[in-house]
């Protein structure tokens, strides 16, 4: 099953918050493809922290491995995946839409956003969320891990839930 995602270039990302892990990123390529995984500081996207997350490229993008994830993308996926290959969840519509940015990314060596849009991760359905994708590179020729960041909200008019948090 092919399935595609509307991604849009970096540049185009909507919230503030994933402008300021954007711009941190761009200043740690330093006019690169990519800096590397190491080259992340974490002290300019502090308050971003608990909603940013790395992948490592596996087999040149022909699969990916969760490796860190904040507290709040923990908590809106429901679980820990650090370790788990996105493989094993490739039945999941999430899953697919997410490998596809991912493979992106890694086709074209470059940085994307993705969203705002509705989220299809089961249960979390009356949320948007705006992704950025951004490539990490070790050898400065391929794209060996990915950073990103989301941002997530109540979509525009739905009822959250009572007690329920957002995400």
């Amino acid at each position: 099953m092919t399935v595609t995602t509307a991604a849009k270039s970096a540049d185009a990302l909507v919230s503030a918050q994933l402008v300021t892990v954007y711009e941190a990123w761009k200043q740690a390529a330093a006019g690169r493809m990519a800096p590397k995984r190491e080259e992340i500081a974490p002290a300019p996207i502090k308050s971003a922290l608990p909603w940013i997350w790395m992948i490592d490229v596996v087999g040149g993008g022909h699969d990916f491995r969760f490796r860190i994830a904040g507290d709040r993308v923990i908590q809106f996926l429901g679980r820990r995946y650090a370790g788990h290959l996105l493989s094993e969840f490739q039945d999941q519509p999430f899953f697919q839409r997410m490998r596809a940015i991912l493979e992106l990314c890694v086709r074209q060596k470059q940085p994307f956003g993705a969203g705002p849009m509705r989220s299809n991760l089961q249960g979390k359905e009356f949320l948007e969320m705006e992704v950025a994708v951004l490539p990490l590179s070790e050898d400065g020729l391929s794209v060996t891990g990915i950073f990103g960041a989301m941002d997530v909200r109540p979509v525009h008019g739905s009822k959250v839930a009572e007690g329920s948090t957002q995400a």
